[in-house]
């Protein structure tokens, strides 16, 4: 980890004592606040800006629980702490370097802690976030087909799978044998029909222009093997990429709070992707978060707080989201009583990962990433409502906002 913390100390440009720390508040630049929309009706509109902020940092890196925090904060030198209001009660503190170039924050986990935090965060008058790049970094399930035990996967889209009418399997499989899940899109009557009905967080596009700058800035660097022993788990796949040893990976990432395992829901759930994004997205990774955060990100987006197109979601794999062949049978003694044990490279390789990416940034600040414009998105990025502008290349014509 040494070779994370030299660079740190390069990027800085500036020696300041750890905190309670003193600095001066920024220049305020010319037109950052708007002026209030004219109105001839009752409606109350707010203004957005933040003038006085004092904190500028150019990637921000948001963790959701102390194991994914920790590879962070080991690895880069980390000398200052902010508290802010709205944070998790458990993890309070945003640690940032030197001269506030990295900063890192931990959400909490699922969607409501993820959604929270951010919220707090990017309202916070001490930030501005207006250029900042976002890695969202945190260990997932690994579709066995697409990857392994401590692959490193960067989406271009996010897909929340949770929202959904549930039937219990004995009260719908006499009745409709051919389905196969008891989930159903909202709005249908079969679990194979687009949603009629949306809550506009279904599905996130990600820049892929940027995604893919992060894919192949990770793709030169070495990711942690793991064990004798997760080879030994990985074998039991007897597919590929499973069998073998991690690999970076552009492929998309799904969104529930209801942890998920086996066959048949990994199935339903792969199906359900291509489904809601017309065959665009590929399922690999599934984990809580992703979803709630870009849903803020994009809410912050319309008032000019952050730049959506300035993120990147980093999920490297800690286990298999289905069982090998020889445990088919057995998905329960294979979620509840296998040691699986692909957590300890899963959480190495998000820096190993995901530092080429922030170390990009900070060395090509000024002729590449401060403007956006070498990165700037090529294909839609944003919701399914298209709130922060385009429209949305996956998804119907029309239906009712639930």
């Amino acid at each position: 980890m040494k070779i994370f913390k030299f660079f740190a100390i390069v990027i800085a440009t500036s020696a300041v004592a750890a905190q309670p720390v003193f600095v001066s508040k920024r220049e305020v630049t010319v037109g950052e606040t708007k002026e209030l929309p004219s109105s001839t009706d009752n409606d109350l509109h707010s203004s957005y800006g933040k003038p006085y902020a004092i904190f500028q940092p150019k990637v921000f890196i948001v963790s959701m629980f102390e194991l994914e925090r920790d590879p962070w904060l080991e690895a880069l030198d980390f000398v200052h702490n902010i508290s802010l209001p709205g944070l998790s009660p458990i993890y309070s503190t945003i640690y940032c370097t030197t001269n506030y170039s990295i900063c890192q924050a931990t959400a909490g986990e699922g969607e409501i802690n993820a959604a929270s935090s951010l919220t707090a965060l990017t309202l916070s008058p001490l930030f501005d976030l207006t250029k900042t790049y976002w890695l969202l970094a945190g260990i997932s399930g690994g579709e066995p087909t697409q990857v392994t035990t401590g692959s490193a996967t960067f989406a271009k889209y996010a897909i929340q799978v949770g929202l959904q009418y549930q039937i219990d399997y004995r009260e719908y499989i006499n009745t409709n044998p051919d389905w196969i899940s008891g989930y159903i899109p909202y709005g249908t009557d079969n679990p194979y029909t687009y949603p009629g009905n949306v809550y506009g967080t279904e599905v996130f596009e990600l820049n892929e222009k940027l995604r893919n700058r992060a894919l192949e800035l990770a793709s030169n660097v070495q990711l942690d093997n793991g064990t004798e022993k997760n080879a030994e788990f990985r074998a039991l796949y007897e597919v590929e990429p499973a069998i073998s040893p991690p690999t970076v990976v552009g492929c998309d990432v799904l969104t529930s709070d209801n942890y998920f395992t086996g066959n048949v829901l990994n199935d339903y759930f792969a199906n359900l992707t291509k489904l809601m994004t017309n065959g665009s997205a590929t399922y690999c990774s599934t984990a809580q978060e992703d979803n709630a955060s870009l849903e803020v990100f994009t809410r912050m987006q319309k008032y000019g707080l952050v730049d959506y197109e300035r993120i990147v979601v980093l999920r490297t794999i800690s286990n298999f989201s289905r069982p090998p062949p020889s445990m088919a049978n057995n998905t329960v003694k294979f979620f509840t009583d296998t040691d699986k044990g692909g957590i300890g490279h899963s959480l190495a390789n998000l820096v190993n990962a995901g530092f080429p990416f922030i170390h990009d940034v900070l060395t090509n600040w000024e002729n590449v990433y401060e403007s956006g414009e070498t990165y700037e998105a090529d294909n839609y990025v944003g919701d399914i409502f298209g709130s922060v502008g385009g429209k949305p290349d996956f998804g119907k014509d029309s239906f009712e906002i639930a």
